[in-house]
């Protein structure tokens, strides 16, 4: 049976991955063995589906059409640097996520309640909000790099989340290439100024 392999995902604004790319760019100034990822690609992952068979595909989209619509547009804001698992042995990269209105964990929640009722895998690590923009590949500089992350500040302005994605990820020898399988608007989109006042 075919599959596709996909995840669902928050975009984020052409503006914020700017801002993410020169925080890249300073990174990579140290020179450490880390796979790097284009801006283009960066999201916030909430639920990684991995190899799904593509007859799942309708459900999927039904349960996620489900969710989005019972839901109003909320509030992030991108902010400070860390690896996983931890600095003494990094493996990612990753830009966090300042969840405003606490509204990520249970949507991540929901989506993973949603999936796994059609007989996906569950998620064994918890949720942790956070962007990867890149994944260590040796301990090469690793002491440079982050003595770079320390240094290195970063906060976005707040920015609205209005829907959801749900992406196929497709390996290639230059990489992985990702596409849009359709986007879920939320039901209510509240604008920043009004939900911050």
């Amino acid at each position: 049976m075919p599959s596709l392999r996909l995840f669902i995902a928050i975009e984020i604004p052409p503006d914020i991955k700017s801002q993410l790319a020169v925080v890249i760019s300073e990174l990579k100034s140290a020179q450490a063995d880390v796979r790097w990822e284009r801006p283009e690609k960066l999201h916030i992952t909430l639920k990684f589906l991995g190899d799904t068979p593509e007859d799942l595909l309708p459900q999927i989209v039904l349960l996620l059409e489900g969710v989005a619509g019972k839901i109003s547009s909320f509030t992030l804001r991108y902010s400070g640097l860390g690896c996983f698992p931890d600095k003494r042995e990094p493996r990612i990269v990753w830009v966090g996520v300042e969840d405003i209105g606490n509204r990520l964990q249970p949507l991540a929640a929901v989506i993973e309640k949603e999936m796994t009722s059609i007989g996906l895998e569950k998620e064994k690590k918890e949720f942790h909000p956070h962007v990867t923009v890149g994944r260590v590949k040796s301990q090469k500089n690793i002491p440079s790099l982050l003595r770079k992350m320390e240094s290195t500040t970063l906060e976005s302005q707040p920015t609205e989340v209005s829907h959801i994605v749900l992406i196929k990820s497709e390996l290639k020898s230059s990489g992985s290439v990702y596409t849009a399988v359709r986007k879920f608007p939320f039901y209510r989109i509240i604008s920043i100024s009004n939900e911050m006042s």
